[in-house]
């Protein structure tokens, strides 16, 4: 597969892969290959971490969830990961993910994603959250979302 084949796929690939019955097979013959060709290339790129999941992008308004929130939190260096994993776990979070602090005026490293049918929700689901797991010894504030910009994956362009 020649270098123009491998750009033309991962721009399909970042528009995302059409919704049919055979979206690789249908992908495959739009850039001029064999769907195994294709299937191929992409486990290449899963095997370097070019790609590291394939996943939706839903613009959860439209499901109703018209409120959500970026939860940051301070945890201490040493037990991030841990804390992390714990939070990426929870069924309402959809993101989470550690950050560099930015001192003085910014101590928070993991920040999460949480969606709801109002604030509220949203506000009683965090509460929830923390009181489940323990973790209320962690400094935490939750950032209401009141305008959306962007409701789009990553893209790629060569």
């Amino acid at each position: 597969m020649d270098i123009n084949q491998q750009r033309n796929i991962m721009k399909h690939l970042s528009r995302g892969l059409p919704i049919c019955d055979d979206p690789y097979k249908d992908l495959a013959e739009a850039s001029g290959i064999s769907e195994e060709t294709l299937l191929e290339f992409i486990r290449e790129l899963v095997d370097s971490n070019v790609i590291s999941r394939f996943g939706m992008v839903v613009n959860h308004e439209s499901v109703g969830y018209s409120s959500n929130a970026i939860v940051v939190w301070d945890v201490p260096d040493d037990e991030v990961d841990q804390v992390g994993a714990l939070l990426g776990l929870q069924e309402k979070i959809s993101l989470c993910y550690k950050r560099p602090r930015q001192m003085p005026d910014w101590p928070y490293n993991l920040f999460t994603m949480l969606h709801g049918k109002s604030e509220e929700e949203v506000t009683s689901e965090l509460n929830k959250i923390v009181n489940e797991n323990n973790i209320a010894n962690y400094a935490s504030d939750a950032l209401i979302s009141t305008k959306t910009f962007k409701h789009t994956g990553s893209r790629f362009d060569w």
